[in-house]
């Protein structure tokens, strides 16, 4: 739940330092994005997720040992840097995320953090991409790679956790293309609802 003031660590013991990123999803129409943050930053699950339209913010942040990363969390519908989403039973969209992953490596900052999600994993008689294929594709090209499920909760958590491991803890992130020795993350997945709240997800 949404809490005010300085995030505390998860054992309770002392402050760490704060580092903010600009964490911003990417994927096609309905593919999970919108639910995928609603239920790692409310732990909440709407069966008919209306899509989103324009931009909507959410803010959540993970505490790890030694710091406590915030993420700023964009849905822009398909736009600006990503967290690619993609739906296990559409394979069209694992094409088309490697097109995003292809495109990102060649403009983005050196720095950038990509995070892989196949979505909607509880969907398993549906399935049409296979799960080593795309954690082999995610090792060849530096990517994270996690098969979820918002709809279970199924590795939300955990993938958003290991996105903030692997973020350059001594750059903040910053905001779009322009920034200058910012750490941005990429995504696939679709994005969430207006308003956010702080507290560390465990």
């Amino acid at each position: 739940m949404a809490s005010r003031g300085q995030p505390q660590r998860p054992n309770g013991s002392g402050q760490s330092k704060i580092c903010q990123f600009k964490l911003v999803l990417l994927g096609e129409s309905a593919v999970g994005k919108s639910s995928l943050v609603l239920r790692f930053v409310k732990g909440q699950f709407q069966e008919y997720q209306e899509s989103t339209i324009g931009a909507a913010f959410l803010t959540q942040t993970v505490c790890l040992d030694d710091v406590t990363v915030k993420f700023e969390i964009w849905d822009t519908a398909g736009q600006e840097n990503i967290f690619l989403i993609l739906p296990c039973c559409d394979s069209e969209s694992f094409q088309r995320a490697k097109a995003w992953v292809k495109e990102l490596q060649r403009q983005a900052s050196p720095n950038i953090v990509i995070a892989l999600a196949g979505n909607k994993a509880d969907l398993a008689n549906k399935r049409m991409v296979d799960a080593d294929e795309a954690q082999v594709y995610a090792e060849e090209n530096g990517l994270l790679f996690m098969e979820t499920s918002a709809k279970t909760a199924m590795n939300v958590n955990e993938i958003f956790l290991a996105i903030a491991k692997k973020l350059p803890k001594s750059e903040q992130g910053g905001g779009g293309a322009a920034t200058q020795g910012g750490a941005r993350v990429v995504d696939i997945n679709k994005p969430a609802n207006n308003s956010g709240g702080g507290g560390c997800c465990k």
